[in-house]
């Protein structure tokens, strides 16, 4: 996964906060801040991030491309968007489970099991993402 994007990313973490070259070097593990300089003149050249007088970086716009397209940003915390769509049919399932339990048969259970493997799917696809998410220690240093 290339360093620009990883810098990104580590920006759209601290979405709200401004970030110098030496922290984004110690965050991303750079050899030095002239690397990191570089990439985040990379994004600023792209529209992504702003240079404020004091030389910090700030998120100008956030683009969901690639991998980031698969995440949903609330501040610093970050999921893959199939964690919602897993939650939720979790919940539907436990629901419909609860309000069937007096009259159970082997006819409820035939309109469970979809919903039972769409929830598997979704939370192995939440899995997938979350281990392919950009992570700092996988950056060039």
């Amino acid at each position: 996964m290339g360093s620009t994007l990883l810098v990104y990313w580590y920006m759209l973490k601290k979405r709200d906060e401004a970030v110098g070259a030496r922290e984004v070097q110690r965050a991303m593990g750079f050899s030095s801040p002239s690397s990191a300089s570089y990439q985040l003149e990379k994004l600023r050249e792209l529209g992504l991030i702003v240079k404020d007088r004091s030389g910090d970086y700030r998120v100008e716009r956030f683009v969901k491309t690639g991998i980031l397209s698969a995440f949903i940003f609330i501040g610093s915390f970050t999921f893959p968007k199939h964690v919602l769509y897993a939650t939720f049919t979790t919940i539907m399932i436990l629901l419909f489970v609860a309000l069937l339990i007096p009259s159970f048969s082997p006819i409820s259970l035939a309109a469970l099991l979809p919903g039972i493997l769409a929830d598997a799917i979704f939370w192995y696809e939440a899995l997938q993402v979350w281990r392919h998410r950009p992570s700092p220690r996988a950056s060039v240093r």
